[in-house]
């Protein structure tokens, strides 16, 4: 697929904003812990003021922005105005990953989760966000891993996830090799992210996850099975890198 084909799939699948996920990872009482347990230690190594990097509907501004002053953009107009309301506190930007309207070491830090797959070039999108860091600033990058068996379906299953069928830790490596970064550390999380797919708002069940014999039934499943996959195998890679 040519990089014109791969935008216009990308294009078409995330124009709209998506009030029903932006309620079901901040407010549903099932699966917003969820994604607090997966977010909170990461938002805690970050300083302040920091960007995110295609912020959707505002789902991840609305954890970084508890913690401090934080701005989002994102390609496409309707999700920055959903994210203008339901994050009053984040200022938002329509924008380019590959070309932000920011000066040189504008930022902190720099926080880009479930972007880079999306990209026809991952590494022009890394290199601004290289390039808007101070120095020793913090680029945190959380991407799933196409070598976990959930992700691996998503991939296959939704077109605008396909990249995800070739996408693996190394792929967010790559796109940071050569720019002025210290080595980064890599490290994975979610094992096997069960519920994700179980309580989906749209393909799931979510009220499961609400009677708690339920919840807990599902939560010893999914480390049961979390724990037969290896590491590299989990569903998210984590890569922080430093700004030199």
């Amino acid at each position: 697929m040519s990089a014109r084909d791969f935008q216009e799939v990308q294009d078409t699948h995330w124009t709209a904003a998506d009030a029903a996920h932006f309620a079901w990872t901040t407010n549903d009482p099932a699966f917003a812990p969820i994604e607090d347990a997966l977010l909170a230690p990461l938002v805690a190594t970050l300083a302040f003021p920091c960007l995110e990097i295609g912020c959707g509907e505002g789902t991840n501004l609305v954890r970084l922005a508890r913690a401090g002053a934080v701005v989002g953009i994102d390609r496409y107009p309707a999700k920055v105005a959903f994210a203008a309301r339901a994050v009053p506190a984040a200022r938002v930007v329509v924008a380019d990953a590959t070309a932000l309207p920011f000066c040189d070491g504008t930022f902190a830090s720099v926080f880009v989760r479930d972007l880079l797959h999306h990209l026809p070039e991952p590494r022009r999108a890394t290199a601004e966000a290289t390039r808007v860091l101070r120095p020793h600033g913090t680029l945190l990058v959380l991407e799933p891993n196409g070598a976990n068996p959930l992700i691996a379906l998503q991939g296959r299953l939704v077109p605008a996830e396909s990249a995800l069928r070739d996408f693996r830790p190394a792929s967010v490596v790559d796109a940071l090799a050569g720019l002025p970064l210290d080595p980064p550390t890599v490290t994975m999380a979610q094992a096997f992210p069960l519920r994700r797919l179980v309580l989906h708002h749209r393909f799931g069940v979510p009220a499961l996850g609400r009677f708690a014999p339920t919840a807990r039934a599902l939560a010893l499943l999914e480390r049961t099975l979390g724990a037969l996959l290896p590491r590299a195998r989990w569903s998210y890679t984590v890569v922080c890198a430093r700004r030199r």
